[in-house]
C-alpha cells in the first residue's frame, strides 16, 4: 500500500469521480483507476460501489477512507516536520522566563514565532531571581525574560534588550495590616512571616544574599510567585509581588500595600530580554531577538 493510492483514493472521494479525480491530481483517468485497483486488490475487497452513477463507499471503503486520511496527515505533518530541519531550523528553543514577568507582553513575539515556525516547540522555562541568567549562562536557554540590572549584564558580556518597566510593591492581607499596628520601619515587620520565592539558581555575585530580606526576620519560602500571592491573600504573612499580579486584588481589597513612612518598599525594575554575546544564530532564535527589538523600539 502506497501514499500514492491513499492520495488517489482521497481526491476521487472528496471530487466524487474518476475523471474529477484525475484533473485535480494532473493524471489520466486510466492511472487513476489503476491505482484504485491496486489499492482493492491489496486490500481484498471492493472499496467503491458502481452501480451508481456516483461513486459511493462500501463499508469497508468507508473505513479504510478514514484511516487513509489520517495516514495522510501523519505523512504531510513529517514531509513539513523534514523541511523544517533542513532549513536548519530549531527542534526546540528554550526561553527562561522570569516569574515575574508579565507574559502579555511576550505573547505577540510568541504568537509570531508560532505562526512562523510551527514545528519548533518552545519551552518557556519558569525562572526565580538569578535562575534566568544562570539558564543562559549555561546555555540551556537560547534568550532569557527577566528584571535585571543593566550593569549586571554587560558585566555578563549579554546582548540585551529593554523590555520595558514593572513595579514591585510590598503587600499582605488587610486582616494582618491590622495586625502590623501602624509599623514605622522595616524592622517592625520582623515578627510577622515575610513570604520569600526561592532562587531557582545558583544565587552567585549580586544574588548570592537575600535581597530586601532583614536579619531575624520570620520567613517562609515558597518555589513560585502564584503560591507566594495565594499565601499572602490568605493573611499568612506579606512579600512582594509584580504589580500586574496583584492589581485586581488591590482593586477589591483582597490584598493592601504596606507603606512605611520611613522605609521604601516599592521599587521599579527594568525587565530585559538578554542571550549570550555570541550565539549559534539560527532562524528561530534570531526572529525572537528581532521581534523583541521591534518590541523594544
Amino acid at each position: 500500500m502506497k501514499l500514492d493510492q491513499l492520495n488517489v483514493l482521497r481526491a476521487v472521494v472528496e471530487t466524487g469521480s474518476v475523471k474529477a479525480a484525475a484533473d485535480q491530481l494532473n493524471r489520466t483517468q486510466p492511472a487513476i483507476s489503476q491505482a484504485l485497483k491496486a489499492l482493492e486488490l491489496q486490500t481484498g475487497t471492493e472499496l467503491f460501489d458502481r452501480s451508481g452513477y456516483r461513486l459511493e463507499l462500501t463499508p469497508v471503503g468507508k473505513r479504510v477512507y478514514l484511516q487513509s486520511l489520517r495516514v495522510l496527515t501523519e505523512a504531510e505533518d513529517l514531509g513539513q516536520l523534514i523541511k523544517h530541519f533542513e532549513k536548519g531550523q530549531e527542534e526546540t528553543i528554550t526561553i527562561a522566563v522570569d516569574a515575574s514577568t508579565d507574559l502579555n507582553a511576550l505573547t505577540p513575539v510568541l504568537s509570531k514565532l508560532q505562526t512562523n515556525f510551527p514545528e519548533t516547540r518552545v519551552v518557556l522555562r519558569p525562572e526565580v531571581l538569578s535562575g534566568a541568567i544562570e539558564a543562559v549562562k549555561t546555555e540551556t536557554a537560547a534568550i532569557a525574560i527577566s528584571p535585571m540590572s543593566s550593569i549586571m549584564l554587560e558585566e555578563e558580556g549579554f546582548d540585551y534588550i529593554p523590555l520595558g518597566k514593572s513595579t514591585l510593591r510590598n503587600v499582605t492581607a488587610p486582616s494582618l495590616r491590622a495586625d502590623m499596628d501602624n509599623p514605622k520601619k522595616l524592622s517592625d515587620l520582623r515578627r510577622f512571616h515575610q513570604v520569600i520565592a526561592s532562587d531557582s539558581g545558583q544565587a552567585e555575585g549580586m544574588f548570592d544574599r537575600e535581597i530586601g530580606v532583614q536579619k531575624g526576620q520570620r520567613r517562609w519560602y515558597v518555589s513560585d510567585l502564584h503560591t507566594k500571592k495565594h499565601l499572602l491573600i490568605a493573611g499568612l504573612g506579606w512579600g512582594r509581588l509584580p504589580e500586574h499580579m496583584i492589581a485586581d486584588e488591590l482593586k477589591q481589597g483582597r490584598l493592601c500595600e504596606i507603606d512605611l513612612p520611613h522605609t521604601h518598599l516599592a521599587f521599579d525594575v527594568t525587565i530585559y530580554a538578554f542571550r549570550q554575546s555570541k550565539p549559534i544564530v539560527r532562524a528561530v532564535a534570531e526572529l525572537l531577538w528581532r521581534e523583541f527589538k521591534a518590541h523594544a523600539a
